[in-house]
Protein backbone atom coordinates (compact mmCIF):
# COMPACT_ATOMS: atom_id res chain seq x y z
CA UNK A 1 0.00 0.00 0.00
CA UNK A 2 1.65 3.22 -0.84
CA UNK A 3 1.02 6.54 1.32
CA UNK A 4 0.55 10.01 0.18
CA UNK A 5 1.21 13.00 2.12
CA UNK A 6 -1.38 15.19 2.62
CA UNK A 7 -1.48 19.51 3.19
CA UNK A 8 -2.04 19.17 6.35
CA UNK A 9 1.19 18.15 8.62
CA UNK A 10 1.44 14.28 10.45
CA UNK A 11 -1.70 13.23 8.39
CA UNK A 12 -1.24 10.26 5.70
CA UNK A 13 -4.30 9.24 3.12
CA UNK A 14 -4.05 5.86 1.09
CA UNK A 15 -3.73 6.36 -2.15
CA UNK A 16 -5.96 3.58 -2.73
CA UNK A 17 -8.78 4.53 -0.63
CA UNK A 18 -8.35 7.75 -2.50
CA UNK A 19 -8.79 6.47 -5.91
CA UNK A 20 -11.79 4.20 -4.72
CA UNK A 21 -13.71 7.36 -2.64
CA UNK A 22 -12.95 9.81 -5.93
CA UNK A 23 -14.44 6.73 -8.50
CA UNK A 24 -17.75 6.05 -6.35
CA UNK A 25 -18.44 10.05 -6.27
CA UNK A 26 -17.59 10.11 -9.96
CA UNK A 27 -20.08 6.90 -10.72
CA UNK A 28 -23.02 8.40 -8.21
CA UNK A 29 -22.66 11.39 -10.00
CA UNK A 30 -23.19 9.97 -13.44
CA UNK A 31 -26.48 7.89 -12.31
CA UNK A 32 -27.45 11.18 -11.25
CA UNK A 33 -27.13 12.91 -14.11
CA UNK A 34 -28.37 9.56 -16.60
CA UNK A 35 -31.69 9.92 -14.47
CA UNK A 36 -32.04 13.58 -14.90
CA UNK A 37 -31.18 13.47 -18.70
CA UNK A 38 -33.67 9.86 -19.20
CA UNK A 39 -36.72 11.87 -17.42
CA UNK A 40 -36.12 15.44 -19.35
CA UNK A 41 -34.72 14.06 -22.53
CA UNK A 42 -37.85 12.20 -22.95
CA UNK A 43 -41.06 14.38 -23.90
CA UNK A 44 -44.79 14.92 -23.94
CA UNK A 45 -46.75 15.73 -26.63
CA UNK A 46 -50.51 16.01 -25.43
CA UNK A 47 -53.00 14.00 -26.72
CA UNK A 48 -50.23 11.18 -27.95
CA UNK A 49 -50.51 8.83 -25.00
CA UNK A 50 -48.76 5.85 -26.47
CA UNK A 51 -46.03 7.93 -27.97
CA UNK A 52 -45.83 7.01 -31.48
CA UNK A 53 -45.97 10.17 -32.71
CA UNK A 54 -49.38 10.74 -33.77
CA UNK A 55 -52.82 11.74 -32.31
CA UNK A 56 -55.66 9.16 -33.27
CA UNK A 57 -58.59 6.71 -31.88
CA UNK A 58 -55.86 4.45 -30.34
CA UNK A 59 -54.92 6.97 -27.57
CA UNK A 60 -57.88 7.03 -26.24
CA UNK A 61 -57.34 3.03 -24.91
CA UNK A 62 -54.03 4.14 -23.11
CA UNK A 63 -56.07 6.84 -21.81
CA UNK A 64 -58.77 4.65 -20.59
CA UNK A 65 -56.66 1.87 -18.95
CA UNK A 66 -54.81 5.33 -17.13
CA UNK A 67 -57.97 7.08 -15.85
CA UNK A 68 -58.25 7.64 -12.37
CA UNK A 69 -54.17 7.50 -11.84
CA UNK A 70 -52.22 10.59 -10.59
CA UNK A 71 -48.67 11.45 -9.87
CA UNK A 72 -46.32 14.13 -10.28
CA UNK A 73 -47.31 17.09 -12.28
CA UNK A 74 -45.68 18.45 -15.27
CA UNK A 75 -43.73 22.16 -14.48
CA UNK A 76 -45.78 24.55 -17.00
CA UNK A 77 -47.79 21.45 -18.32
CA UNK A 78 -50.46 22.22 -20.35
CA UNK A 79 -52.70 20.73 -23.53
CA UNK A 80 -51.15 22.60 -26.36
CA UNK A 81 -49.43 20.36 -28.65
CA UNK A 82 -45.83 20.66 -27.84
CA UNK A 83 -42.90 18.79 -26.35
CA UNK A 84 -43.11 19.29 -22.93
CA UNK A 85 -40.51 17.24 -20.62
CA UNK A 86 -41.98 14.48 -18.80
CA UNK A 87 -42.15 15.46 -14.62
CA UNK A 88 -40.04 14.40 -12.02
CA UNK A 89 -40.11 12.10 -10.71
CA UNK A 90 -41.86 9.60 -13.31
CA UNK A 91 -45.14 8.39 -12.04
CA UNK A 92 -45.36 4.88 -10.25
CA UNK A 93 -47.31 3.20 -12.89
CA UNK A 94 -46.47 2.23 -16.29
CA UNK A 95 -48.65 0.69 -18.93
CA UNK A 96 -48.60 -3.23 -18.85
CA UNK A 97 -45.43 -4.68 -20.94
CA UNK A 98 -44.40 -1.66 -22.35
CA UNK A 99 -41.86 0.51 -20.95
CA UNK A 100 -44.28 3.77 -21.25
CA UNK A 101 -44.87 5.99 -18.08
CA UNK A 102 -48.94 6.51 -16.79
CA UNK A 103 -47.44 10.25 -17.02
CA UNK A 104 -48.07 10.12 -20.84
CA UNK A 105 -51.76 9.98 -20.07
CA UNK A 106 -51.77 13.40 -18.36
CA UNK A 107 -52.24 15.31 -20.97
CA UNK A 108 -53.18 18.42 -19.84
CA UNK A 109 -50.14 18.34 -16.89
CA UNK A 110 -51.82 18.23 -13.79
CA UNK A 111 -50.52 15.21 -12.24
CA UNK A 112 -54.38 13.91 -12.72
CA UNK A 113 -55.50 11.21 -15.54
CA UNK A 114 -59.13 12.45 -15.90
CA UNK A 115 -62.17 13.43 -18.43
CA UNK A 116 -59.87 16.54 -19.28
CA UNK A 117 -57.41 14.65 -20.62
CA UNK A 118 -59.79 12.97 -22.87
CA UNK A 119 -60.82 16.42 -24.42
CA UNK A 120 -57.19 17.83 -25.09
CA UNK A 121 -56.95 13.93 -27.39
CA UNK A 122 -60.46 15.21 -28.96
CA UNK A 123 -59.00 18.95 -29.44
CA UNK A 124 -55.21 17.23 -30.72
CA UNK A 125 -56.42 14.39 -33.38
CA UNK A 126 -54.27 14.46 -36.59
CA UNK A 127 -51.26 16.03 -34.94
CA UNK A 128 -48.20 14.75 -35.46
CA UNK A 129 -44.95 15.07 -33.70
CA UNK A 130 -42.23 16.88 -35.76
CA UNK A 131 -39.58 13.47 -35.24
CA UNK A 132 -42.33 11.13 -37.62
CA UNK A 133 -44.83 8.77 -37.15
CA UNK A 134 -44.54 4.39 -35.60
CA UNK A 135 -47.55 3.17 -37.47
CA UNK A 136 -50.24 1.15 -35.37
CA UNK A 137 -49.73 -2.84 -35.97
CA UNK A 138 -53.21 -4.29 -36.85
CA UNK A 139 -54.02 -7.93 -36.34
CA UNK A 140 -56.34 -8.59 -38.82
CA UNK A 141 -59.09 -11.69 -37.72
CA UNK A 142 -60.56 -14.46 -39.34
CA UNK A 143 -63.92 -14.59 -39.60
CA UNK A 144 -64.37 -18.89 -39.90
CA UNK A 145 -61.94 -18.34 -36.56
CA UNK A 146 -62.36 -14.79 -35.05
CA UNK A 147 -65.04 -12.88 -33.61
CA UNK A 148 -66.45 -10.40 -36.32
CA UNK A 149 -67.10 -6.81 -35.56
CA UNK A 150 -69.93 -6.35 -38.25
CA UNK A 151 -71.97 -4.10 -40.02
CA UNK A 152 -75.32 -5.13 -41.46
CA UNK A 153 -78.71 -3.15 -42.50
CA UNK A 154 -82.24 -4.41 -43.37
CA UNK A 155 -82.53 -2.02 -46.17
CA UNK A 156 -79.47 -1.42 -48.33
CA UNK A 157 -80.91 0.68 -50.94
CA UNK A 158 -80.81 4.39 -50.13
CA UNK A 159 -82.02 7.56 -52.23
CA UNK A 160 -79.65 10.68 -53.31
CA UNK A 161 -79.78 12.48 -49.92
CA UNK A 162 -81.23 9.70 -47.84
CA UNK A 163 -79.08 7.74 -45.02
CA UNK A 164 -78.03 4.52 -44.46
CA UNK A 165 -78.28 2.76 -40.97
CA UNK A 166 -76.01 -0.08 -40.49
CA UNK A 167 -75.90 -1.87 -37.35
CA UNK A 168 -73.21 -3.21 -35.52
CA UNK A 169 -72.56 -5.52 -33.50
CA UNK A 170 -69.32 -7.35 -32.02
CA UNK A 171 -68.91 -11.11 -31.62
CA UNK A 172 -72.00 -13.68 -31.38
CA UNK A 173 -73.37 -16.16 -29.34
CA UNK A 174 -70.62 -18.67 -30.80
CA UNK A 175 -67.50 -15.77 -30.44
CA UNK A 176 -68.30 -14.51 -26.96
CA UNK A 177 -66.01 -11.24 -25.97
CA UNK A 178 -64.26 -11.56 -22.77
CA UNK A 179 -63.18 -8.93 -20.54
CA UNK A 180 -64.41 -6.25 -23.30
CA UNK A 181 -62.75 -2.96 -21.66
CA UNK A 182 -62.32 -0.53 -24.85
CA UNK A 183 -62.31 -1.05 -28.77
CA UNK A 184 -60.94 1.17 -31.96
CA UNK A 185 -61.48 0.98 -35.35
CA UNK A 186 -61.64 2.67 -38.30
CA UNK A 187 -64.87 3.47 -40.75
CA UNK A 188 -63.74 3.26 -44.27
CA UNK A 189 -66.19 4.70 -47.37
CA UNK A 190 -65.34 5.64 -50.94
CA UNK A 191 -65.09 9.65 -51.65
CA UNK A 192 -67.82 11.09 -53.80
CA UNK A 193 -70.58 8.97 -52.09
CA UNK A 194 -70.96 10.16 -48.34
CA UNK A 195 -72.33 13.62 -48.36
CA UNK A 196 -68.95 16.30 -46.72
CA UNK A 197 -70.92 17.92 -44.07
CA UNK A 198 -68.82 16.69 -41.00
CA UNK A 199 -72.10 15.25 -39.17
CA UNK A 200 -72.85 13.09 -42.50
CA UNK A 201 -71.37 9.71 -40.07
CA UNK A 202 -73.04 9.59 -36.55
CA UNK A 203 -72.29 6.83 -34.40
CA UNK A 204 -75.49 5.94 -31.67
CA UNK A 205 -74.84 3.82 -29.29
CA UNK A 206 -77.80 1.37 -27.84
CA UNK A 207 -79.53 2.36 -24.86
CA UNK A 208 -78.88 -1.37 -23.39
CA UNK A 209 -75.74 -2.18 -24.78
CA UNK A 210 -74.20 -5.07 -23.72
CA UNK A 211 -70.96 -3.02 -23.48
CA UNK A 212 -72.48 -0.53 -21.14
CA UNK A 213 -71.73 -1.10 -17.26
CA UNK A 214 -75.14 -3.44 -15.59
CA UNK A 215 -77.03 -2.68 -19.31
CA UNK A 216 -77.46 1.47 -17.92
CA UNK A 217 -77.56 3.55 -20.54
CA UNK A 218 -74.90 3.23 -22.78
CA UNK A 219 -74.44 7.01 -23.50
CA UNK A 220 -73.71 7.15 -19.29
CA UNK A 221 -71.66 4.31 -19.23
CA UNK A 222 -69.51 4.63 -22.36
CA UNK A 223 -67.00 7.23 -23.93
CA UNK A 224 -66.85 7.48 -27.29
CA UNK A 225 -64.24 9.35 -29.57
CA UNK A 226 -65.46 9.70 -33.28
CA UNK A 227 -63.06 12.04 -35.79
CA UNK A 228 -63.77 12.10 -39.38
CA UNK A 229 -60.81 12.37 -41.99
CA UNK A 230 -61.28 11.76 -45.70
CA UNK A 231 -61.91 9.06 -46.39
CA UNK A 232 -62.86 6.71 -42.67
CA UNK A 233 -64.00 8.00 -39.67
CA UNK A 234 -61.79 6.92 -36.37
CA UNK A 235 -64.26 5.74 -33.33
CA UNK A 236 -63.06 4.50 -30.06
CA UNK A 237 -65.45 3.38 -27.47
CA UNK A 238 -64.43 2.45 -23.85
CA UNK A 239 -66.17 1.43 -20.96
CA UNK A 240 -65.29 3.82 -17.77
CA UNK A 241 -63.59 2.33 -15.54
CA UNK A 242 -65.45 -0.13 -13.87
CA UNK A 243 -63.55 -3.21 -14.89
CA UNK A 244 -64.50 -5.14 -18.50
CA UNK A 245 -67.39 -7.01 -19.35
CA UNK A 246 -68.19 -10.37 -20.79
CA UNK A 247 -70.71 -10.56 -24.06
CA UNK A 248 -71.67 -9.95 -27.52
CA UNK A 249 -74.38 -8.51 -29.49
CA UNK A 250 -75.27 -5.14 -31.00
CA UNK A 251 -73.44 -2.19 -30.05
CA UNK A 252 -74.98 0.86 -31.90
CA UNK A 253 -75.93 1.89 -35.04
CA UNK A 254 -73.45 3.97 -37.82
CA UNK A 255 -75.74 6.44 -40.46
CA UNK A 256 -74.46 7.70 -43.17
CA UNK A 257 -75.77 10.16 -45.02
CA UNK A 258 -75.33 9.96 -48.56
CA UNK A 259 -74.43 12.59 -51.23
CA UNK A 260 -77.93 13.97 -53.09
CA UNK A 261 -76.57 14.38 -56.65
CA UNK A 262 -76.46 10.89 -58.91
CA UNK A 263 -77.10 9.66 -62.02
CA UNK A 264 -78.87 6.16 -62.00
CA UNK A 265 -77.41 3.49 -59.29
CA UNK A 266 -74.33 3.57 -57.40
CA UNK A 267 -72.78 0.42 -55.84
CA UNK A 268 -70.66 0.83 -53.28
CA UNK A 269 -69.66 -0.04 -50.02
CA UNK A 270 -68.57 0.90 -45.94
CA UNK A 271 -66.07 -1.52 -43.95
CA UNK A 272 -64.93 -1.23 -40.08
CA UNK A 273 -60.91 -2.14 -40.20
CA UNK A 274 -58.04 -1.40 -38.05
CA UNK A 275 -59.44 -2.58 -35.32
CA UNK A 276 -57.74 -3.00 -31.80
CA UNK A 277 -59.59 -4.47 -28.80
CA UNK A 278 -58.39 -4.66 -25.36
CA UNK A 279 -59.06 -5.60 -21.85
CA UNK A 280 -58.25 -3.52 -18.94
CA UNK A 281 -54.33 -4.57 -19.35
CA UNK A 282 -54.16 -3.41 -22.88
CA UNK A 283 -54.05 -7.08 -23.92
CA UNK A 284 -55.96 -7.34 -27.29
CA UNK A 285 -58.69 -9.76 -29.12
CA UNK A 286 -57.90 -10.39 -32.21
CA UNK A 287 -61.33 -9.35 -34.52
CA UNK A 288 -62.37 -9.64 -37.95
CA UNK A 289 -63.67 -6.91 -40.08
CA UNK A 290 -66.48 -6.70 -41.44
CA UNK A 291 -68.08 -4.85 -45.13
CA UNK A 292 -71.38 -3.85 -46.39
CA UNK A 293 -72.69 -3.18 -49.62
CA UNK A 294 -75.35 -0.71 -50.51
CA UNK A 295 -76.63 0.80 -53.65
CA UNK A 296 -77.64 4.51 -53.80
CA UNK A 297 -80.38 4.40 -56.54
CA UNK A 298 -81.83 7.84 -58.16
CA UNK A 299 -85.27 5.91 -58.30
CA UNK A 300 -85.96 6.05 -54.70
CA UNK A 301 -86.92 9.34 -52.46
CA UNK A 302 -85.43 9.96 -49.35
CA UNK A 303 -88.50 10.42 -47.95
CA UNK A 304 -89.39 7.06 -46.87
CA UNK A 305 -90.35 5.62 -42.82
CA UNK A 306 -86.59 5.14 -41.01
CA UNK A 307 -86.21 1.75 -39.74
CA UNK A 308 -83.93 2.05 -36.48
CA UNK A 309 -82.28 0.31 -34.04
CA UNK A 310 -81.71 2.68 -31.15
CA UNK A 311 -84.53 4.35 -29.13
CA UNK A 312 -85.85 1.03 -28.13
CA UNK A 313 -84.63 -1.51 -25.56
CA UNK A 314 -85.69 -5.20 -25.47
CA UNK A 315 -84.60 -6.59 -21.57
CA UNK A 316 -83.28 -8.59 -20.13
CA UNK A 317 -81.35 -9.56 -23.00
CA UNK A 318 -79.97 -12.65 -23.24
CA UNK A 319 -82.90 -13.87 -21.30
CA UNK A 320 -84.21 -17.31 -19.54
CA UNK A 321 -87.16 -15.79 -18.71
CA UNK A 322 -90.79 -16.46 -20.35
CA UNK A 323 -91.19 -12.77 -21.30
CA UNK A 324 -89.31 -10.15 -22.49
CA UNK A 325 -90.50 -6.18 -22.43
CA UNK A 326 -89.88 -3.49 -25.18
CA UNK A 327 -89.86 -0.10 -24.51
CA UNK A 328 -89.34 2.42 -25.94
CA UNK A 329 -87.42 5.68 -25.22
CA UNK A 330 -89.46 8.20 -26.12
CA UNK A 331 -92.53 7.95 -23.40
CA UNK A 332 -95.12 9.54 -26.09
CA UNK A 333 -94.59 7.15 -28.44
CA UNK A 334 -97.06 4.13 -29.08
CA UNK A 335 -96.26 0.69 -29.82
CA UNK A 336 -98.79 -0.35 -32.53
CA UNK A 337 -97.55 -3.90 -33.79
CA UNK A 338 -94.82 -6.47 -32.71
CA UNK A 339 -93.52 -9.33 -35.10
CA UNK A 340 -90.60 -11.52 -34.21
CA UNK A 341 -88.73 -13.27 -36.53
CA UNK A 342 -86.56 -16.67 -35.67
CA UNK A 343 -82.88 -16.98 -37.26
CA UNK A 344 -83.20 -18.15 -40.39
CA UNK A 345 -86.00 -15.08 -40.88
CA UNK A 346 -89.44 -17.20 -40.26
CA UNK A 347 -92.21 -14.57 -38.90
CA UNK A 348 -93.02 -16.54 -35.28
CA UNK A 349 -94.97 -13.94 -33.59
CA UNK A 350 -97.38 -10.82 -35.05
CA UNK A 351 -99.33 -9.35 -32.95
CA UNK A 352 -100.89 -6.10 -33.41
CA UNK A 353 -102.39 -4.50 -30.18
CA UNK A 354 -104.54 -1.07 -29.65
CA UNK A 355 -102.09 -0.11 -27.11
CA UNK A 356 -101.66 3.62 -25.96
CA UNK A 357 -97.71 3.19 -24.36
CA UNK A 358 -94.94 2.73 -25.00
CA UNK A 359 -93.88 -0.38 -23.17
CA UNK A 360 -94.99 -3.76 -23.77
CA UNK A 361 -94.30 -6.94 -22.27
CA UNK A 362 -94.51 -9.91 -24.53
CA UNK A 363 -94.46 -13.53 -23.58
CA UNK A 364 -91.81 -15.90 -25.33
CA UNK A 365 -92.39 -18.68 -23.32
CA UNK A 366 -92.85 -20.78 -26.38
CA UNK A 367 -89.93 -19.82 -27.88
CA UNK A 368 -86.94 -22.47 -28.30
CA UNK A 369 -83.45 -21.02 -27.13
CA UNK A 370 -81.82 -19.22 -29.76
CA UNK A 371 -81.11 -15.60 -31.21
CA UNK A 372 -84.30 -13.73 -32.50
CA UNK A 373 -84.76 -10.58 -34.67
CA UNK A 374 -87.79 -8.55 -33.41
CA UNK A 375 -89.42 -5.56 -35.40
CA UNK A 376 -91.88 -2.79 -33.84
CA UNK A 377 -93.80 -0.87 -35.31
CA UNK A 378 -94.97 2.72 -33.60
CA UNK A 379 -96.71 5.46 -34.44
CA UNK A 380 -94.05 7.38 -35.65
CA UNK A 381 -91.16 4.78 -36.87
CA UNK A 382 -89.83 1.22 -37.25
CA UNK A 383 -87.61 -0.23 -34.84
CA UNK A 384 -85.59 -3.54 -35.40
CA UNK A 385 -83.70 -5.18 -32.50
CA UNK A 386 -82.37 -8.53 -31.68
CA UNK A 387 -83.01 -10.82 -28.50
CA UNK A 388 -81.24 -14.03 -27.52
CA UNK A 389 -82.95 -16.82 -25.53
CA UNK A 390 -81.12 -19.08 -23.30
CA UNK A 391 -82.78 -22.92 -23.15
Amino acid sequence: MYLSHSSEAGIFVSELQTTVTLRYIISITIIILWQCTSTFGQQVWPGDVNNNGIVNNIDVLYWAVAKGSSGTSRIGGNGEFTGQDLPSPLWEESFPAEDLNYAYADCDGNGQVEDSDKEVIDNNFGMTQPGGVTPEVYETGDPNDDPILMLSADVTRVAPGGTLFADLSLGSVTDTITNFFGIAFKLVYPSGVVASQGSAIKLDLLDDSWIAIDGNNANENLTTMVKREAEYVEIAIVRKKDGPITGFGEIGTVSIVMEDIFTGKVTSEVGVTDIRLIDQNLNPTVVAPSILAFEVDTALTANRPLIRTSGIKIYPNPTGTEEVTIELKEPTETIRRVQIFDAIGRRILDQEMNYSGHRKVINIGQLPGGMYTTKVYSDRSVYVRSFFRKR
